[in-house]
């Protein structure tokens, strides 16, 4: 007698490879948290490009409702000097005159372009701004005065308040590794949320008291969502167009967007060359636009502070601090430059010492401290040839 055996019909071959697809769709999913719509993103999207704003959505703010032009040398004589390669526009401003610009790549005076993390200098400056005027108390606040759920889940995060997030000294895990699984990282988690508030309320973990640095863009976007639970509106919204107005700025601004219109604050700006160097030279002319007050003496001395600029990491060698929404870049004569640096070669280097302040905007050639380094130079050279 033959042993009994089940034959396998060959019309159900397609099981496993079908099996397999839905094991590898259902461990995405969980390692997406049940977000599809972010999954497909991290994995059709992967890293980060200049051509995102193309894609996320974003709001606007206008031009200032009097722009005020830069005025001009009539002459560039560092022109050969400029680091082009890879750059749509590159603007340097010498003792607040505007001293010379160069645009390629599709860049051009009147089209914002994708800051990147640039843009946590510039909600350090609304953050302080409102803090002047009363909007929300003081950066010593709690973050969990206004965000609760975070104590409920951890009561270590009553210890961190707005100064730690600005400065990146929280204590929050943080890791920009984008390796396999890819979609639980901390750094696609944020950039490419379909909803960033209930990430930044969920995801972040406690790895330390406040006080050493993490580089970390979990921060930015409390920041953001504790504005907005205390004040009802975002900072991105009214409070950006104020500084447009109050900058003069000549041409519109955008911040990208997730799903639920939150705005990315670690990386959400989109601005012009000519308009992002207004930033910097508020600092230069010690906060003031034509004799009004504009940035808080605050900002200024959370930004200068000499008691607060020791190199806190190191890039390719270079010691570099970080305070208040700035990278603080060491001199050759012992003094120190200002720096915003965003993704892909966004960079803003503000140099008290020579009165100047460039702007490169593009796609990168170099890594961002090498490209803040050239800057640095050209900014020597441009007060070197221009009479004082």
């Amino acid at each position: 007698m033959r042993p009994y055996f089940r034959r396998v019909p060959r019309h159900t071959g397609w099981v496993l490879p079908l099996s397999a697809v839905a094991f590898v769709v259902v461990f995405l999913l969980i390692m997406a948290d049940g977000d599809a719509a972010y999954a497909l993103r991290v994995l059709v999207r992967q890293d980060s490009s200049i051509t995102d704003v193309q894609w996320k959505r974003h709001s606007s703010v206008s031009a200032a409702t009097t722009p005020r032009p830069w005025r001009t040398t009539g002459d560039c004589p560092i022109r050969r000097s400029l680091p082009t390669e890879n750059a749509q526009s590159i603007v340097v401003v010498h003792d607040g005159r505007l001293m010379c610009e160069w645009y390629g790549n599709g860049g051009a005076p009147d089209r914002p372009a994708a800051a990147f993390s640039v843009s946590k200098t510039v909600i350090s400056l609304l953050v302080s701004r409102a803090v002047a005027d009363g909007t929300i108390g003081g950066l010593d606040m709690p973050v969990t005065r206004a965000v609760p759920e975070l104590g409920a889940r951890d009561p270590r995060f009553a210890a961190i308040t707005l100064a730690d997030l600005i400065d990146m000294r929280s204590g929050i895990a943080f890791s920009d590794d984008i390796s396999f699984p890819w979609l639980n990282r901390d750094y696609p988690s944020v950039y490419y949320a379909t909803d960033l508030a209930r990430t930044v309320v969920r995801r972040p973990e406690i790895a330390s008291p406040p006080g050493p640095f993490t580089y970390n863009d979990y921060a930015p976007n409390l920041v953001g969502l504790a504005y907005r639970r205390l004040t009802g509106t975002l900072l991105t919204g009214r409070p950006l167009q104020r500084l447009w107005n109050d900058l003069g700025a000549e041409h519109p601004a955008e911040w990208c967007l997730d799903d639920h219109g939150f705005p990315y604050h670690e990386s959400g700006l989109v601005v012009t060359a000519r308009d992002l160097a207004r930033v910097g030279q508020l600092v230069l002319d010690g906060g003031r636009v034509a004799g009004r007050r504009v940035a808080p003496p605050a900002f200024l001395d959370r930004s200068l502070d000499p008691a607060n600029r020791a190199p806190v990491t190191t890039f390719a060698g270079i010691g570099v601090g970080y305070r208040n929404g700035w990278w603080i870049l060491p001199r050759g004569d012992g003094g120190r430059d200002l720096a915003a640096m965003g993704a892909h070669g966004q960079i803003m280097v503000v140099s008290p010492s020579t009165r100047t302040v460039i702007v490169r905007m593009g796609d990168d050639y170099q890594t961002n401290i090498q490209i803040a380094a050239t800057l640095q130079r050209l900014a020597d050279r441009s007060a070197s040839v221009t009479p004082a």
